[in-house]
Order: C-alpha cells, then sequence, then structure tokens
C-alpha cells in the first residue's frame, strides 16, 4: 500500500457520481492507495456542486493535518502509479491544459502545507464572491478560481504536473496523441450535467 499519500474526493448524492467513484475505487485499490471519498448534497446545479470542491479540500486538510492528498474527481480512474508525487516538492501541483493558460482542476496535488489551507480559504472566498461569473464575463469555474487563489496568494509553489496526470477523454488523445495516461478522467461533466441542472431525467443513472 502506499502510505503517504491519501487519495481525496467527493460525489454527489443521488445522482450519477456516486456510481462513478466505485471504478474509480476499484483503480485505486489495484495499485495500493488508500482514499476517503465524501458524501455531499447535490445544491442544484453543476457549477455549485463544482465550487464546493474547496470546502470539501478544507475539511481534509484540516482532518489529516500535514498529510499529502490527491485529489481527484470521481469520474477519474488510476490506470498507473503517479510516482512523480513520490518526489515532488511544492505546495500544489496540477496540470495545465496543453498549450493553454487553463487550469486542470480533475487531479491536485496538496503536500499538507500551511500554504495550502491558505489557498483553499482563499479560494472559497473567490467562489463566494463570483459564484456565476467571473469579472471578465467567463463562467466562474472551480479551476479557475483556484488559479485566481494561487495567484493571491504569494507564498504558493505551484509545480506543472504532466499531462498525462489529467488526461481527458478524446481532448488530450487529440492534442497528444500516443501519450498514455496515468490518470483518466472520463469527462463526466460532459455526460452528467444537465442530469445535475435538472435538463435531463436520470434514469439509468440513478439507483
Amino acid at each position: 500500500m502506499s502510505k503517504d499519500i491519501l487519495v481525496v474526493g467527493f460525489y454527489t448524492k443521488d445522482t450519477p457520481y456516486e456510481h462513478e467513484k466505485e471504478t474509480l475505487q476499484v483503480s485505486l485499490e489495484a495499485l495500493g492507495y488508500e482514499y476517503n471519498f465524501k458524501p455531499v448534497e447535490n445544491l442544484g446545479t453543476w457549477q455549485k456542486n463544482t465550487q464546493y470542491k474547496a470546502h470539501v479540500l478544507k475539511e481534509f486538510l484540516q482532518e489529516y493535518p500535514g498529510k499529502k492528498l490527491l485529489y481527484l474527481d470521481v469520474d477519474a480512474i488510476m490506470v498507473k502509479r503517479p510516482v512523480v508525487l513520490d518526489t515532488i516538492d511544492c505546495d500544489i501541483a496540477a496540470v495545465h491544459y496543453h498549450k493553454s493558460t487553463e487550469l486542470l482542476s480533475g487531479t491536485i496535488y496538496f503536500a499538507g502545507t500551511p500554504v495550502c489551507l491558505s489557498v483553499v480559504h482563499k479560494w472559497i472566498q473567490i467562489n463566494e464572491q463570483y459564484p456565476v461569473r467571473l469579472p471578465d464575463k467567463r463562467p466562474a469555474w472551480d479551476q479557475r478560481t483556484l488559479q485566481m487563489a494561487m495567484d493571491q496568494t504569494p507564498k504558493c509553489r505551484f509545480e506543472e504536473l504532466p499531462q498525462n496526470y489529467t488526461f481527458i477523454v478524446q481532448l488530450t488523445e487529440k492534442s497528444m496523441p500516443g501519450l498514455d495516461p496515468v490518470i483518466l478522467h472520463t469527462r463526466g461533466a460532459r455526460r452528467f450535467k444537465n442530469i445535475i441542472d435538472g435538463k435531463q431525467k436520470k434514469e439509468g443513472y440513478a439507483k
């Protein structure tokens, strides 16, 4: 078992994400990682639910002080051990979309330092300030508000992870053909966003 890193995440109750986590758990067990996934109430929209990620991470950082945490969206599958994390030296690490400044928040590493908690507190504040749209009118997606929180925390040491640590089905394989995934993301947002937002019935997905 890999004892140094705890994989964490959350899923919204009574949504398809309850079932997504089961596949992720199997992949983590096969590779020897311990995990803790918290159930949370569905807040009614996909964006509200994703912004709640900051609150969940605050809880985990407080629950496991000093512990190295690997946050994964529960629609992910760990294909290979993320060995880069064994030797990385930073506060937070994640992937930016290929040839872009857009942060991807499906895979985020937190070193368990006090700076991590400072960033998450700032992240929560920014989400509360911009629940729907940012000042530039873009949707206030959680990855964008996290980027803002890190930018506003000067002491935060950020490390860029390899692209295959947030390998997005169809997108990464198109932009970087031949790259083998380490952590595969199956685009639950694309599949389930309308269900979460109440625009589509969830037959075939609910318990």
